[in-house]
């Protein structure tokens, strides 16, 4: 095997999904876990379909098409209206936001002879997708285009927090999302029973307990794939942080002032970035890039080495205090979450895994 090469640790895996799904059952919640990061890998899939999790939960359809699971699917992006023959033939729960789409989706559904189950999507604040929270008319059309739909049930209302404008689970956010799903059951009658409360942020109101007793469902992803807390930058007590890492070679080491010479202006992604003159440095560069990898959620395993920031397809690290690595070294990383996304959607990082199967 060649590098850059990821490798999946799928005991640490199990550990940190169980870990979530016993953390969630005791508060009341079921757990959805997200696999989109991993591309649905069939690896990942497999720890998942035996773990603890009750729903497995993606943004793209076309992982979910190749998820054959006793456990629920569940769609976590609104629905394009060319999608919707996939939704209602690969997912059997879905998040939907728009009653035009609702409806749309119904007679889909019909048409296949099947049953969808529609969680209304509300945005509590953070201003990503939903029904916004104060737009009652919205909500009451989206709920009803899934309520008239025969092949249709309104299971539940959910809102995402923290991906987009960085809000954190609150009394007053959660509280909201009840009052919605409280004013829908009383207003037609339906059971509603699913109160989805959002993702990972949710982690520090699992473990206080303070998660209000209607909620009752919540997705996460970078939890049990990384053990971190996007929300507080933190962590998590009791969850491995080394489920993922990442080997890559060193294709040239050099010493090399720190700061460019001459005008600035914008990188290969259009950004300025002034280099601060730290003197004199060994510089090595890594066969790996952002098409790759995230720089910012690459963490070498040799505390001595900093990573320096990244183009398309290089990787540049500060060797200065680590001045014993050479030329067709292999460095070893610890991956964030937003590295193990770019490994496995990128085409050019292999892939190993540790506890798989034979």
């Amino acid at each position: 095997m060649g590098y850059p090469r990821v490798t999946a640790d799928l005991g640490a895996i199990r550990e940190n999904v169980d870990r979530a799904a016993a953390l969630c059952h005791r508060r009341g919640l079921s757990l959805a876990a997200v696999t989109k990061c991993a591309c649905a890998d069939a690896h990942i899939l497999r720890v998942l379909e035996d773990s603890g999790c009750d729903w497995l939960a993606d943004s793209r359809l076309s992982n979910l098409a190749s998820v054959r699971s006793r456990k629920p699917r569940f769609l976590i992006r609104p629905s394009q209206r060319w999608e919707l023959p996939e939704v209602a033939a690969n997912a059997e729960i879905s998040f939907q936001s728009e009653a035009e789409t609702i409806r749309l989706l119904g007679e889909e559904t019909a048409r296949q002879g099947r049953r969808h189950k529609i969680i209304l999507a509300c945005d509590l604040g953070d201003l990503r997708e939903g029904c916004f929270f104060r737009d009652e008319a919205d909500i009451l059309a989206a709920a009803e285009a899934a309520l008239r739909a025969p092949a249709l049930e309104l299971y539940g209302v959910g809102m995402n927090l923290g991906c987009f404008g960085g809000v954190l689970p609150c009394e007053e956010n959660m509280s909201g999302l009840m009052s919605i799903a409280e004013k829908l059951r009383a207003r037609y009658g339906a059971p509603i029973p699913i109160v989805s409360g959002g993702s990972t942020v949710l982690i520090r109101h699992l473990l206080d307990g303070t998660v209000p007793p209607g909620i009752n469902n919540c997705r996460m992803g970078e939890l049990w794939l990384s053990g971190h807390d996007p929300g507080r930058g933190e962590d998590v007590p009791g969850f491995s942080r080394r489920c993922f890492t990442l080997e890559a070679q060193l294709i040239e080491v050099k010493r090399k002032p720190s700061k460019p010479i001459g005008p600035i202006g914008g990188d290969a992604f259009g950004h300025v970035i002034e280099r601060l003159d730290l003197g004199p440095m060994q510089r090595g560069i890594l066969a790996c890039g952002k098409q790759d990898i995230d720089p910012e959620s690459l963490y070498p395993m040799d505390e001595r080495i900093r990573v320096v920031g990244a183009s398309s397809d290089h990787t540049i690290v500060d060797l200065t205090d680590a001045p014993e690595y050479r030329l067709g070294d292999v460095l070893s990383f610890r991956l964030g979450y937003g590295s193990i996304l770019r490994a496995y959607t990128s085409h050019y990082v292999e892939r190993r895994y540790i506890g798989a199967e034979k």
